[in-house]
């Protein structure tokens, strides 16, 4: 396996099926990173990219599920960011900012066992780019 990233999941799938099954709020989780990884966010530089607006139009879709009112800023052609805020309970104390990314760096599929673009589990391991960063 090259250079790449692995989530532990409890989500069962058909190539897990002995796992017990978990809360829905991780099997959500484990879903939303799976199709997270499944869309190929390559960023080669110099300002060239692979699906990040695609991306962050499913990272917004789902903040909106949760009922707040995200917004997307494209700083250049298909590299979209997305922002949203959560109020806090108390005014009076300052922000928090929670920040991450969405492009990953390039990844050969020659260099892994799995495809680093299809959210594949194995023994119980989301394999996939930036399944953990």
């Amino acid at each position: 396996m090259g250079a790449g990233s692995v989530e532990r999941v409890t989500d069962p799938t058909p190539s897990d099926t002995a796992s017990a099954p978990v809360a829905p709020e991780l099997e959500e989780t484990a879903a939303i990173a799976r199709d997270l990884i499944r869309i190929d966010t390559t960023n080669w530089g110099s300002g060239r990219s692979n699906g990040e607006a695609e991306a962050a139009a499913y990272v917004a879709e789902k903040l909106r599920d949760l009922g707040l009112e995200p917004a997307t800023y494209e700083a250049a052609p298909g590299r979209t960011s997305v922002v949203a805020r959560v109020e806090g309970a108390d005014r009076t104390r300052p922000a928090l900012v929670v920040h991450g990314h969405l492009d990953v760096v390039p990844a050969d599929p020659a260099n892994w066992s799995v495809d680093p673009f299809g959210g594949e589990v194995r023994d119980g391991l989301r394999w996939g780019r930036v399944g953990v960063d």
